[in-house]
């Protein structure tokens, strides 16, 4: 064996996967030097909060299209008001993204009575007017899902989550400053 294969470089050393703009511009975690959003050294500025808002259908409530129910009400109000406000619209549940940047919505849902289809939707606008709609008709005989980053979205947007025969939990984490 040769001596020069254990030979050492006499080069500087860094990181092998650092980042060149480390701790430099915005949006970057000047600790780390990661993303904010993708920091994990646990700083001031780039904590984040785990968020979650739950809907439970009401057991007498029916719908074949959900999506066009929740999308009707809400749209039919103007910016920034409560579509609960006239009786005869859906009532969904709300909730307000906050953080200092984009936020992947998740929801994770499961039917109150297995042997019926469960409907579960959410819609999403944002503060430029933006508006975002998934919804998911299961059959009878589903169970518990799970669906990740069904939305993405920026902070000041409001969620709206609805249910037919299903409870419903929407998950985000926002990433803000101390």
């Amino acid at each position: 064996m040769s001596t020069a294969q254990y030979a050492r470089s006499a080069g500087p050393r860094m990181l092998p996967f650092a980042s060149p703009a480390h701790g430099h511009g915005p949006g970057v975690c000047k600790s780390c030097g990661c993303e904010s959003a993708e920091c994990r050294c646990g700083c001031r500025q780039c904590r984040k909060e785990a968020k979650e808002i739950t809907y439970t259908a009401d057991a007498k409530a029916s719908g074949d299209n959900v999506a066009g129910s929740l999308a009707a009400a809400h749209l039919a109000q103007p910016a920034g008001a409560n579509a609960a406000a006239n009786p005869s619209t859906v009532k969904p549940a709300t909730a307000f993204v906050g953080g200092g940047c984009c936020v992947h919505i998740s929801l994770e849902y499961a039917p109150i009575t297995a042997t019926v289809q469960s409907i579960v939707a959410i819609m999403v606008r944002d503060t430029e007017g933006t508006v975002m709609l998934w919804e998911k008709i299961d059959p009878p005989g589903t169970h518990y899902q799970v669906k990740e980053n069904v939305v993405t979205t920026k902070p000041g947007a409001t969620i709206l989550l609805f249910a037919v025969n299903a409870t419903v939990r929407a998950r985000w984490c926002e990433v803000f400053s101390c």
